[in-house]
């Protein structure tokens, strides 16, 4: 986009505006839709709290982006879970849950999200707004099976956004996002939050043990996120279900394996970002410039 020029308008499509038949090979579609396969696309691959959300809202306001797909929250309430329930209606809120019927997901399509992007078609509406010059986005994709399968998509770019877990679990403990629901037992959910201050930061480290976070850092780093959750007057309870989430999504998503995919299957197609050193105007510029060297 030259200098001073107002970027085109950035098009959000709801989740109405997609769909995926899986009795089709990936890439056919019903007559009078338009599939996604072909399209450039940039895809996010990243865990919960690694600043995808605030990253697509950037390249967004940028004018980077020509249209944002449903983002993988909402593609799984639409796709994913009424494929293992049964019933599209039924809203599943608890996080650990969704992990559960997403793995059961993945049973039937070893692809999981990969392979929901391999059948996504979009309203015949937005087709007629298509162009080639044009880059859809999406957050995201996990892990080294979901990443293969969308690396078959011939156009797709990946931004890789890396963060440690102690600040995945601090930003999903203080972003407040009413999504981030585990369930948690009832001393923990029942629990008084205690004061901040680091004379409390043991209450933290308790809870951040008990939900299993010393199986992935070192004693020394849940110590020091005991006290940055302490001094930040942290909900004990929101900590609790962060660090539920983020142990749970360890358990189902391996980052390094699904970087190590890429660089193998996609090379060249690929940026990465560490959000934990690059502040988000940076981590924009930084995959906006990938895009324009694309086109």
């Amino acid at each position: 986009m030259p200098p001073g020029a107002a970027p085109n308008p950035v098009a959000w499509l709801a989740d109405d505006d997609v769909a995926a038949d899986f009795a089709l090979p990936p890439g056919v579609v019903p007559a009078g839709r338009m599939p996604v396969a072909p399209a450039r696309i940039l895809v996010f691959v990243g865990l919960t709290g690694a600043g995808k959300s605030a990253t697509v809202s950037g390249l967004a306001a940028r004018g980077a982006v020509h249209a944002v797909l449903p983002d993988r929250r909402v593609l799984t309430d639409r796709i994913i879970l009424p494929a293992i329930t049964g019933d599209p209606a039924r809203r599943i809120t608890d996080r650990i849950e969704r992990f559960r019927l997403t793995a059961a997901f993945r049973d039937r399509h070893p692809g999981g999200m990969g392979d929901v992007l391999a059948h996504l078609s979009l309203a015949p509406a937005f087709g007629t707004q298509w162009s080639d010059e044009n880059w859809l986005v999406f957050d995201g994709v996990r892990g080294p099976a979901e990443t293969t399968a969308a690396a078959r998509l011939p156009n797709a770019i990946f931004a890789v956004l890396q963060a440690s877990v102690e600040l995945r679990v601090v930003r999903l403990s203080l972003r407040g996002d009413p999504f981030d629901q585990a369930a948690l037992e009832a001393a923990v959910r029942d629990g008084n939050t205690p004061p901040g201050g680091q004379g409390d930061s043991l209450n933290y480290v308790r809870v951040l043990t008990e939900q299993g976070v010393n199986s992935l850092v070192a004693a020394p780093k849940l110590q020091r996120l005991g006290r940055l959750l302490a001094d930040a007057g942290a909900d004990l309870t929101s900590v609790a279900s962060a660090a539920s989430i983020v142990v749970e999504e360890s358990r189902h998503y391996d980052p390094r394996e699904a970087l190590a995919v890429l660089e193998r299957v996609a090379p060249g197609r690929v940026v990465i970002v560490d959000t934990a050193v690059n502040g988000v105007d940076d981590v924009v510029a930084t995959i906006a410039a990938r895009l324009s060297q694309s086109g």
